[in-house]
């Protein structure tokens, strides 16, 4: 479920326009991740409420809390990196199909393992996944 939930917002950034995103499970290294600006989308939180089943379909209501972290390349300034997010990837996170979701908070940090600024933005989502039922 959590996979399903990085796919899909990962999918709408592309779908965006928004390229180099990456799940925050996936095992690329910095060093092949661009040299330039990237995204990183990951689950920081998750739960599930109890099943609504039908005939056909197992419905599963959740909330998650959704890390998405911009990371600048080297030379950029904060001010750049809050445009990049504030015109590109804000507008697509405010848009996502199938989720309620809200900005929990933001932080803007210099990480020095890469000498790069990443700015992480907190979201509270909430949803229904659909799981279809065998027929067996």
């Amino acid at each position: 479920m959590l996979s399903n939930i990085i796919r899909t917002i990962i999918s709408e950034l592309d779908f965006g326009g928004i390229e180099n995103v990456y799940s925050a499970f996936d095992a690329v290294s910095l060093e092949r991740k661009n040299k330039g600006i990237f995204t990183v989308v990951g689950v920081n939180s998750f739960e599930s409420s109890a099943p609504i089943y039908s005939q056909y379909t197992i419905f599963v209501p959740f909330k998650a809390e959704i890390g998405i972290s911009v990371t600048a390349p080297e030379s950029s300034s904060l001010e750049q990196l809050y445009n990049y997010y504030d015109e590109k990837v804000s507008p697509v996170i405010n848009k996502l199909s199938g989720l309620s979701s809200s900005i929990r908070g933001m932080t803007i940090k210099f990480d020095s393992a890469i000498h790069r600024l990443v700015l992480t933005a907190k979201l509270s989502a909430s949803g229904i996944t659909r799981i279809e039922r065998s027929g067996t």
